[in-house]
């Protein structure tokens, strides 16, 4: 079983309601505050809709706030996220990426609406659209629908019988490329973090190629820990973040009370003193 978590003052990868967490940009910051985090960023998926919101309450708290975002790619093949950090929120390059994928995530929505059509459902893409409302649409918003139409009686049963990777066996992410991305963002003076590592389906070899392609492209970073991984895979992690020469960064990925994920500002302990932190630059 993996140690306790380790409570941190610094948490750089969490989720409010304008991706796919449970609470919003207001409260997830109220919440770090409680949990007594002093250095924390916002990294919605796709999204810099909640920043604004998330900064002004930083401010009212005297919270260090770094602005963020967790950017879906691929590598190979393999869909990938990597989390920008401390960049501003009017930058064009990371602008124009978070627009491209917000358009695949609506094309996406469109094809899971379309794959249901022909499991005999009706088709729910307006009102999906309409219950996503300012969060990113998904699956999640599907699976409610179907819940309250009566198709199932809860949403693990939307996902066992339409929304699952078998039943959507068609349904294919075409995010961009992870060498583009990085090629357009590694100029742009912010840190570009791969996010959570060992959650890909990477062996260790394979994994090592991903770090030496990213550090190639443009790289500048990787979560040693992201939640709630093992202590031996924080120390794999610390060892090729000094074997790659990228900064080490941490978080809690939290997106709510509910589910796997951990709490704001907690985390298996990390050997600061081994690896060069991301946040070092910013003290």
């Amino acid at each position: 079983m993996p140690e306790a978590a380790t409570y941190r003052k610094v948490d750089l990868h969490t989720h409010s309601t304008r991706s796919d967490g449970h609470f919003s940009p207001t409260e997830l910051v109220d919440l770090a505050v409680e949990q007594g985090v002093s250095l924390f960023a916002l990294t919605d998926h796709d999204t810099l809709d909640g920043i604004a919101e998330a900064h002004q309450r930083a401010v009212e708290h005297n919270l260090s706030f770094i602005n963020g975002v967790e950017l879906s790619t691929q590598w190979n093949g393999v869909p990938l996220h990597m989390v920008a950090l401390n960049f501003a929120p009017d930058n064009e390059e990371l602008l124009a990426i978070v627009a491209e994928n917000q358009a695949i995530r609506l094309d996406r929505a469109r094809r899971i609406a379309d794959l249901l059509v022909k499991q005999g459902l009706p088709d729910l893409f307006e009102e999906a659209v309409a219950l996503a409302g300012e969060s990113q649409l998904g699956r999640p918003h599907f699976a409610s629908l179907l819940v309250e139409k009566g198709f199932v009686k809860d949403a693990n049963k939307a996902f066992d019988r339409y929304l699952g990777n078998k039943r959507l066996g068609q349904l294919r992410d075409v995010w961009p490329e992870l060498e583009t991305v990085l090629a357009k963002l590694s100029d742009q003076n912010m840190e570009l973090v791969l996010a959570h590592p060992k959650r890909y389906p990477l062996t260790v070899t394979k994994l090592k190629r991903l770090l030496n392609d990213f550090k190639k492209w443009g790289g500048t970073g990787m979560e040693i820990v992201s939640g709630n991984e093992r202590p031996d895979s924080v120390r794999l992690l610390e060892r090729l973040s000094r074997e790659f020469d990228l900064k080490a960064s941490v978080g809690s990925d939290y997106h709510g009370p509910f589910g796997p994920w951990m709490q704001v500002g907690k985390f298996t302990q990390i050997h600061e003193s081994e690896v060069d932190l991301v946040w070092r630059s910013w003290e």
